[in-house]
């Protein structure tokens, strides 16, 4: 049970981000928790992280509005489902008020991959609820439910799965999920609870920072901007690794998941017009409830933790946004998870740091953009399960692991409100030793942890090549459709070919 003391931290964190947005200038401001860029390619509508979805309100009359209400609504409503446009006219429930507009929806569909391993496909049902109220209350809750057939052993690598699922031999694996959030937002400050995944950094091949390339998990999260400062704070609820334990008495195992936790703090400053610059700490600790030494918005978190005996995973990182005339952005971050004063400049393993920059420029039509990314090994690894720098199985640093150089371009093309294409090209230099956010280095440099060394590409070297495409098909106020492929070269070719549709009322 969580004690008082532990409520008392939360809400003095909440009172200090409401309190600093009463001090600030009214102005508009981005957040730290959604970049400007983020790849555009998707292989299904559900795998879409839902912050990034620019929803509107539609117009509606005082009250509740429903299709069935008369005769002449319902064949409008009807109609609606048909009309090649892509603003639709009706909800399945609307309602309207002077303090308060709410849509719900109820979507369904399918997505169908096709792979030389085998082909599958997923077929799932879910609802949507969008709310604000008092012009600064937000509630958001997207919930879906469904069911993979086909090559279930192919299926279990799809990129949904990013968590639980339930195979039932070899008939299907049913699967589902929850995202949604409700906050306060105004010009200045932000604070919200939620369920759902965040990004730090301008990127389109991954976040070095925190990616959001995984499954949703629970949030408490602040903003609150003053003059030409912003301070951003998140605390999430993860999911370790489990560990199999015996039970007393029993001939099984039970699976153990010991408490996980994820912390983020982030000051950026706005010198000028254009300019952003931004440094921050993230930590992830565990096996115990939550540290009011990460609840402390304004604090050194590696200090903290070094008082802490040394045992949560903490990384430091900070960079820099430049936006120029022409839609023209400049960025770059450093994430440094360890390092020595001393070794800093020698081969030694626990200089364990990331590097990305990029350039994106819009063009007629969409933007184009070009990045590099370099990760020492063992960047990312820790040595417990709930410390590692990952949730449920996936990494929440760069996706594509650590010991590598990758560098991709990424095009996104909109045709009017009828078609939009993303398309991504990518080449990595990757190494096998230390790749891994799994990886014990207590275990693996056992006895000489203060003299070892890594190398860049070291193990196995492997280049390879990869481009992925999507194509987004709006064609219908309340359908669309997605098609696309993504092909990656290493030794030989593996193409993976996919589609989907959703309908959405």
């Amino acid at each position: 049970m969580i004690s008082k003391f532990y409520f008392y931290g939360l809400f003095c964190s909440i009172i200090s981000f409401v309190f600093v947005s009463r001090l600030s200038a009214e102005h508009n401001y981005s957040s730290a928790f959604v970049p400007d860029l983020h790849s555009g390619v998707s292989s299904s509508f559900l795998a879409q992280n839902p912050i990034y979805d620019d929803f509107t309100f539609q117009v509606e009359d005082n009250g509740l509005s429903y299709p069935f209400s008369s005769i002449s609504i319902f064949k409008e409503a009807f109609v609606d489902v048909f009309t090649n446009t892509n603003a639709p006219k009706h909800n399945l429930f609307s309602y309207r008020h002077p303090s308060l507009s709410a849509d719900f929806n109820i979507y369904a569909g399918i997505d169908t991959d096709f792979t030389k391993q085998g082909d599958y496909h997923f077929w799932y049902k879910g609802w949507k609820l969008h709310a604000q109220a008092a012009k600064y209350f937000y509630l958001r809750t997207d919930w879906f439910n469904g069911a993979f057939y086909g090559n279930l052993d192919t299926a279990e690598s799809d990129e949904l799965i990013d968590g639980y699922y339930k195979r039932f031999e070899n008939n299907h694996i049913q699967h589902d999920n929850l995202n949604g959030e409700i906050a306060y937002r105004n010009n200045n400050v932000q604070i919200a609870l939620g369920r759902g995944r965040v990004q730090i950094g301008n990127n389109i091949s991954g976040s070095i920072i925190l990616s959001d390339k995984v499954n949703d998990y629970a949030y408490l999260l602040g903003e609150a901007q003053v003059g030409d400062f912003r301070l951003s704070m998140i605390h999430g609820s993860l999911m370790a690794d489990s560990s199999n334990i015996a039970e007393p008495e029993s001939a099984y195992e039970s699976h153990s998941y010991p408490d996980k936790y994820i912390a983020l703090h982030q000051l950026t400053w706005f010198p000028t017009k254009g300019i952003e610059l931004f440094l921050g700490e993230s930590v992830v600790y565990g096996n115990r409830g939550l540290d009011l030494n990460y609840l402390l918005p304004n604090g050194f978190w590696r200090a903290a933790e070094h008082n802490l005996y040394d045992r949560d995973n903490v990384m430091i990182f900070a960079g820099t946004n430049l936006r120029m005339p022409g839609g023209t952005l400049l960025y770059g971050q450093f994430a440094l998870d360890e390092f020595s004063y001393s070794k800093f400049f020698t081969n030694w393993w626990g200089n364990k740091y990331a590097l990305q920059a990029g350039l994106s420029r819009a063009i007629p039509s969409g933007k184009l953009s070009l990045e590099a990314t370099a990760v020492r090994p063992y960047t990312y690894a820790h040595y417990t399960n709930h410390t590692m720098y990952s949730h449920d199985g996936r990494p929440l640093g760069y996706p594509q692991g650590s010991n590598v150089l990758d560098i991709s371009m990424e095009t996104n093309l909109a045709f009017r409100n009828y078609l939009k294409l993303d398309s991504r090209l990518s080449w990595r230099r990757k190494g096998s030793k230390g790749a891994s956010w799994q990886d014990n280095y207590h275990d693996i440099f056992s006895g000489e942890i203060d003299s070892a060394s890594a190398f860049w590409f070291e193990g196995e070297k492997s280049n390879e090549f990869q481009i992925c495409s999507s194509i987004t098909i709006p064609i219908m106020a309340h359908h669309k459709f997605l098609i696309g492929h993504d092909s990656s070269y290493n030794e030989d070719w593996q193409h993976k070919l996919f589609g989907a549709w959703q309908f959405i009322y």
